[in-house]
């Protein structure tokens, strides 16, 4: 006779599972941006990335030169850091130094700057050499609101709101890269 489970006199054995068990790492977090506020710095601002096209001596690379240079003074106005700015302008731009001692100062000793974006057009040239070797890209730019805070939390400037006025970015192509010589006003006051 035959039983349920088989041949007679066989024996079945109870099926066996093994499981194994893979830790993974819970995902990493990205530290996230937060834009400053009238309680404290912003904190994990993306640092601008010079796009390949920024690079290229071609009316389209300089005018991707413009828009990196001017989200390098915006990361300036929120982090105190103007490393990325004045690493593509030129020692003798006036307009860009001024820059840095401002973002500094307005970070140092536990201030910090609220606002500062610019925000800016699309950006035209030419692309036409002037006569002393520089290219011109022009836009219009505007800055977001600029609060200047004291450590304490306390307000010491409000530059209020600005309208959008022309600006001309003079650049210099050498060596493989672009550099900011100057930036001004169409008017020729300095940026800012």
């Amino acid at each position: 006779m035959t039983s349920p489970a088989g041949r007679a006199g066989e024996t079945t054995l109870p099926t066996t599972t093994t499981t194994t068990t893979t830790t993974v790492p819970p995902p990493t977090t990205a530290a996230v941006y937060k834009p400053a506020s009238d309680t404290g710095p912003a904190e994990n601002v993306p640092k601008p990335v010079l796009p390949a096209k920024a690079q290229e001596f071609s009316k389209e690379g300089l005018i991707a030169f413009t828009e990196y240079w001017y989200s390098t003074l915006s990361y300036a106005f929120e982090t105190g850091d103007p490393e990325p700015l004045m690493t593509i302008s030129a020692p003798d731009c006036a307009t860009c130094e001024a820059m840095k001692k401002g973002v500094v100062h307005g970070h140092e000793g536990g201030k910090w700057i609220k606002g500062g974006k610019m925000v800016i057009g699309q950006p035209s040239a030419t692309f036409h050499q002037m006569e002393d070797g520089t290219y011109q890209a022009i836009t219009m730019a505007r800055q977001e609101q600029v609060i200047y805070y004291k450590a304490d939390k306390t307000v010491s400037k409000d530059l209020g709101v600005t309208i959008a006025e022309g600006d001309i970015l003079v650049a210099t192509y050498q060596e493989g890269h672009w550099t900011a010589s100057t930036v001004e006003h169409i008017d020729g006051t300095k940026t800012s």
